[in-house]
């Protein structure tokens, strides 16, 4: 003798109410009411490239892109304000004979020093900007967006 179950096995599904339920008189299925905001559709998100309905939306994480920018460029701009500032004095020094010039080549080198030795903390955290983002994504072609931020 079997016992009887309560819970639904996979393939009797749960249904609250009857299939009749949504039956209009004559056997066909009743139309779908408007939304109640008037505007005839839906609030379904979509993919912008494909038209897809299969979304979802994911935190943005950290950037590794933007820590190697930033360090790119706070690692190469020091470098070249160096060179550029040693070959310009040198040549201003060697014209007019000042000795202003090796304090300017002091305070350059002291500068673009600070600069290189921060460079890599500071592009660390420059990775972790944004990371809170709410992040679209489409599960059918892969693009990516941000959502608009809703109106009050």
């Amino acid at each position: 003798m079997q016992q009887r179950t309560t819970r639904p096995t996979p393939t009797q599904p749960n249904r609250s109410t009857p299939p009749q339920a949504n039956r209009a008189p004559g056997n066909q299925a009743k139309p779908t009411s408007n939304p109640p905001n008037g505007t005839g559709t839906a609030n379904a998100v979509v993919c912008r490239k494909c038209k897809s309905p299969q979304i979802v939306a994911n935190k943005r994480g950290y950037s590794f892109a933007n820590m190697f920018k930033t360090l790119g460029w706070m690692a190469l701009l020091p470098l070249l304000v160096l060179v550029i500032g040693v070959f310009g004095t040198t040549y201003l020094m060697f014209n007019s004979g000042s000795s202003i010039h090796e304090g300017l080549i002091a305070f350059i080198a002291i500068i673009c020093w600070i600069s290189l030795s921060l460079s890599l903390p500071v592009s660390i955290l420059v990775g972790f900007v944004g990371r809170n983002e709410i992040v679209n994504g489409c599960m059918n072609c892969g693009f990516k967006w941000t959502p608009a931020m809703k109106k009050k």
